[in-house]
């Protein structure tokens, strides 16, 4: 698969996510007795497009900015492959109860590594795509931050460049976590960075990480919109999920904000969420958005403009005084209660 791509980068010809997640999805095979999608889950998002060549942004590259490319990406497909390569090893685990100091641990070797945010749910079926399946139930969710400056350029290579670095530290960091669950005696497979078989914004905001704004990214207080996510799905059962989601508010001031509506490019935006009927929200016409984000570098005008990543999420929540007209987006909570996570002198099997 990464040969493959190399050589279409290095001739400029277009290739294809759909192609490299379905490519990874094909390794869940392997793993031990997936859980299914449920009745109500939707089909994961295509990034395919029928545009021509010419008018795809990456094979408009020159020489040198080909080769930047390249070179960013193949990182990012080196630690993708590593990651599927614990599905293909399937994980034999000895214990399903976390230690508190397992937990501490974890987290403390997930910031070392680079992660704003870290948080634990409990996955609904609906949340995982159609026709798709996760080895376990239970998932750690995390965030990395993407820099302030590449993202002011939007749309450009420098943007979408460091995007791709995003990307490059979730799937480093999936691969290097679910390692460390594994020697500790637990089942952890990692994510696909590029986008899994479950919805990683629906899987954040039910951890209690932050809230989808309307511009259908996670806003949350470590990073702002300038986020990307990832999750390792691990059959611990008594992670230590977060009681409630105090991030409801940013849905009220996205309501009176709009500045991502009014600031895209081709009013890919709803005016506001619309519920999907399984929980999630649906907040962009995909069919719009594609082609704009391929022609334009992956776009991320939206991520630009929203104040939380121009100001921050704490200075957002100072200034807003409230918003009485704004719809209500209820935060679904699908989550199912888990235990308490173990004092670090309990027993584990």
């Amino acid at each position: 698969m990464i040969r493959q791509i190399i050589r279409q980068l290095r001739a400029g010809r277009r290739f294809s996510l759909d192609v490299i997640l379905d490519a990874a999805d094909a390794h869940m095979v392997h793993a031990p007795r997936p859980v299914p999608a449920g009745p109500a889950a939707r089909p994961r998002t295509p990034f395919e497009t029928d545009l021509p060549p010419e008018r795809i942004a990456l094979r408009t590259l020159g020489g040198r900015d080909r080769l930047r490319v390249i070179r960013r990406i193949l990182p990012v497909l080196a630690h993708m492959r590593r990651g599927v390569a614990l599905y293909d090893r399937a994980a034999v685990p000895k214990r399903d109860v976390a230690r508190a100091d397992d937990i501490r641990d974890l987290e403390a070797r997930a910031r070392r590594l680079g992660a704003k945010d870290i948080a634990y749910v409990r996955i609904p079926r609906d949340a995982i795509f159609a026709g798709k399946g996760i080895p376990h139930e239970y998932a750690i969710v995390f965030t990395v931050e993407m820099a302030k400056a590449p993202i002011d350029t939007a749309p450009s290579l420098d943007c979408q460049i460091e995007v791709v670095d995003g990307y490059r530290s979730l799937a480093s960091i999936a691969g290097t976590l679910s390692t460390f669950l594994r020697r500790r005696g637990f089942a952890a497979y990692p994510g696909t960075a590029l986008g899994g078989t479950t919805d990683y914004p629906h899987l954040a905001e039910l951890a209690g990480i932050g809230a989808i704004g309307y511009h259908g990214l996670l806003i949350a207080p470590e990073g702002g919109a300038r986020l990307r996510l990832n999750v390792i799905y691990t059959n611990i059962t008594n992670l230590p999920v977060r009681e409630r989601n105090e991030h409801a508010w940013v849905r009220d001031f996205c309501a009176m904000c709009r500045k991502c509506v009014r600031s895209c490019p081709v009013d890919a935006i709803y005016d506001a969420p619309r519920d999907r009927g399984n929980g999630g929200r649906q907040c962009i016409d995909h069919g719009r958005c594609r082609d704009y984000f391929t022609e334009h570098f992956g776009c991320a005008v939206c991520v630009k403009v929203c104040p939380f990543s121009q100001v921050g999420y704490e200075q957002v929540r100072q200034r807003f005084k409230g918003n009485p007209s704004a719809p209500r987006f209820e935060i679904v909570d699908e989550r199912v209660p888990l235990p308490a996570v173990a004092s670090a002198d309990a027993r584990t099997p």
